[in-house]
């Protein structure tokens, strides 16, 4: 039954809920580039350890089952094996010497016409720019290139040749509740290029064209991704960004690696204008305030501001008959929506506070903080939503037609409180 990979489909959907609850969207870019069949080896980046699997696994294209590499030791145990095996995982024992043996399951793998996906950065990190691609990757590609041509007999028909499919996994805002995922693929680096040298008899030519092969990988990755050469830089074009753009959702998502690089260029090359450091000075200032304060430049945004608002000029305060108004016009328009979200914002409470505690654990970690919000939301919400179920399932008297009701019940109530929070988060 393993064939059927029933744990790897069952964690692909609790974690699609999971990733769901978290984020507005997966946008995904270039799908075009992924083949629906034929074997593949999936290089992605790997800012978050938990998140960028699930989103990987998740939104891939055509629902293609992601095998990811485990330590062969875990496979020891028949019960463990099952599991490993059922959910997709491939054993890999890294103290082989020979890449043959090394990579005896991801060939096997590969040879069914199945992809396998890897993080060739590693372990994940907090960097502002992708850390350098091991050589892992393109070890794994060529060498099943050769083991493919001399044997033939163990390729399935089709699979005689494996691309490296590049995906660049980038958070609009990386710890934020209801912000975006993008991923995009890029173009498919095929192993023609790289076969002649790696199949040679001359010393140190296999691992020449490894490294051929890794320096393709990491620059299809860089262009796919936000690459800064230091924080500031990172931040100061961050806030820039969110200056031009102030509403959170204004820029295309097809745009939004391009248009954040471009600025990150521009603040990476200070004498390209008169006074960028000092703009980039300021602007690093405003994203510190913002910081301490826990506000955002898209909230001050909305703020009912005069549109000749001069800072080198007095303004005159609002009255307080002004300033009462508005206060009556936003509070009577919180009293109309809140008999519409009081009932599911107090349902969901215990899972946005437990993602709360769960950030606060690492407040120095921006991409964990979002890994945690996740995992500790979604272990309430594994409660609360059978709990519901079976709460409105009790209330039918437990029939057969009160359990479908139950379950429609609960799945619109979930995606009315998911559209709630989406249309009010900011207000």
């Amino acid at each position: 039954m393993s064939e059927a990979y029933v744990v790897h489909r069952i964690i692909r959907r609790i974690a699609s809920w999971a990733v769901i609850s978290f984020f507005t969207e997966i946008h995904v870019i270039g799908s075009e580039n992924v083949p629906r069949d034929g074997p593949i080896i999936v290089t992605a980046t790997h800012h978050n350890m938990m998140l960028d699997p699930a989103i990987l696994s998740c939104a891939f294209p055509y629902k293609r089952v992601l095998h990811y590499w485990a330590k062969a030791s875990l496979f020891a145990n028949p019960v463990m094996k099952y599991v490993l095996t059922s959910a997709g995982n491939i054993p890999v024992d890294r103290k082989a010497s020979d890449k043959q043996l090394l990579f005896r399951g991801t060939f096997r793998t590969l040879a069914a016409g199945e992809a396998v996906a890897l993080f060739p950065e590693g372990t994940s990190y907090t960097e502002p720019h992708i850390m350098q691609v091991k050589d892992g990757a393109a070890w794994a590609a060529l060498e099943y290139t050769k083991w493919a041509a001399q044997n033939p007999d163990k390729v399935k028909k089709g699979a005689e040749s494996v691309m490296i499919i590049p995906a660049a996994i980038v958070y609009t805002n990386k710890s934020k509740y209801r912000s975006q995922a993008i991923m995009e693929f890029g173009q498919p680096i095929r192993m023609d290029e790289f076969t002649e040298q790696f199949m040679s008899e001359k010393e140190g030519a296999p691992r020449a064209a490894v490294k051929r092969l890794t320096a393709a990988i990491e620059r299809e990755l860089t262009q796919l991704t936000i690459n800064a050469p230091d924080w500031d830089t990172l931040y100061a074009a961050r806030m820039a960004r969110d200056l031009l753009w102030p509403e959170e959702r204004s820029i295309n998502l097809d745009d939004f690696v391009a248009i954040s690089q471009t600025l990150v260029d521009l603040f990476s090359t200070p004498d390209l204008v008169p006074n960028m450091n000092a703009i980039k000075r300021h602007l690093l200032t405003y994203y510190s305030l913002l910081e301490s304060t826990h506000l955002t430049n898209a909230v001050l945004s909305s703020l009912p501001l005069p549109a000749t608002l001069d800072p080198r000029q007095p303004v005159p305060l609002p009255s307080r008959l002004f300033t009462l108004i508005l206060l009556i016009r936003d509070t009577l328009a919180l009293v109309i929506r809140l008999p519409f979200s009081i009932v599911p914002l107090v349902i969901h409470a215990p899972a946005y506070v437990m993602g709360r505690v769960g950030a606060r654990l690492v407040e120095d970690e921006e991409e964990t903080q979002a890994q945690n919000k996740v995992v500790f939301g979604l272990l309430l919400l594994l409660m609360i939503y059978p709990a519901a179920f079976f709460a409105v399932w009790a209330f039918l008297r437990y029939t057969p037609v009160g359990a479908v009701v139950a379950v429609g019940f609960v799945f619109l109530f979930a995606l009315y409180h998911n559209k709630l929070i989406n249309d009010n988060y900011e207000r």
